[in-house]
């Protein structure tokens, strides 16, 4: 009995071809990811805004403004305030994380 290579059986590995860098990624509307984040932040402040008005609106005794709706503002705002910070948060840990990255 004769053994046989198994190298014909085996297809090859085409060669690496050279990597061009592309243009950033720019999503469906229109819209890169810094514009995103900046009508992401934009509409952050327009909560609190919102929120700021609704309080000087009950400190006022405002018509309209009852303790409920500054209180939904309120947490509105927090909310949005919150998982903006916890984005943030995310993207410097893996902007330090990238510039770790020996090369």
């Amino acid at each position: 009995m004769s053994i046989q290579s198994i190298t014909p059986h085996i297809p090859q590995i085409p060669s690496i071809k050279e990597v061009t860098p592309k243009a950033p990624e720019v999503s469906g509307d229109g819209n890169s990811f810094g514009q995103m984040f900046e009508n992401a932040l934009q509409e952050v402040n327009q909560l609190q805004t919102q929120a700021d008005q609704q309080i000087e609106g009950l400190t006022l005794k405002k018509d309209g403004v009852t303790p409920h709706t500054a209180m939904v503002a309120l947490e509105k705002a927090d909310v949005a305030f919150q998982l903006m910070s916890a984005i943030r948060g995310k993207i410097v840990r893996a902007y330090e994380e990238v510039m770790r990255t020996q090369v």
